[in-house]
């Protein structure tokens, strides 16, 4: 389970109790302290560019796990596979889109992923879905994050692409520092593009 793996690495809920039945699930989790970092944006008083340095600094250990050791892959194929089966269930969410896909078919989404491709490979350990609403801070401090079903050996992009999308919808100029602040001076827009896209299938 994603949770046990990664406590003791990164701070995250403990699992406490699962229950399944055919058609549902519960899971019984610890709480984690803070607050999300959408709130932690939107009128904490915390200065933006802490903010954005925590989440760069934190994302940066997060990518520092080791992939040797991490028994779950994430990666672009295996979400492909994913996304052309919700595609064809009916189950991808058009009203949901973000701005750019906005009245798009889904068909038209899929065809826009599939023209993307190839793209390359740069394995790291992922939350999968490093969104605002995902990572809780303190301050100016991340302590915890959420929602780690995703979680899993990928390309680095698959989480910088989804916190680009959020950042983006603040200050474009807060973008350009977190990538600065991650490490990386030269952006690959067309993966950028392709896990933003990739994204909206789920």
């Amino acid at each position: 389970m994603r949770l046990r793996w990664l406590a003791g690495r990164v701070p995250v809920p403990e699992a406490r109790h699962f229950v399944a039945s055919t058609h549902e699930a519960w899971l019984l989790m610890t709480e984690l302290p803070g607050r999300t970092a959408t709130q932690a944006f939107c009128g904490s008083g915390v200065d933006p560019l802490a903010i954005v340095d925590a989440l760069s600094d934190f994302l940066r250990r997060f990518h520092s796990l080791p992939t040797e050791a991490c028994p779950f892959k994430s990666d672009h194929h295996l979400r492909m596979i994913q996304a052309r089966e919700r595609l064809d269930a009916g189950l991808i969410d058009c009203d949901d889109f973000d701005d750019e896909h906005l009245g798009w078919p889904a068909g038209k989404v899929w065809a826009e992923l599939v023209g993307l491709l190839p793209i390359s490979f740069d394995a790291v350990v992922t939350h999968g879905d490093f969104s605002l609403d995902n990572v809780l801070m303190e301050g100016d401090k991340v302590v915890g994050v959420i929602d780690v079903a995703r979680m899993g050996v990928a390309d680095r992009y698959q989480d910088l692409a989804i916190l680009w999308r959020d950042i983006g919808k603040l200050d474009e100029t807060l973008r350009r520092r977190f990538f600065s602040h991650y490490g990386i001076a030269s952006l690959d827009e067309r993966k950028l593009r392709f896990h933003v896209t990739l994204d909206e299938c789920f």
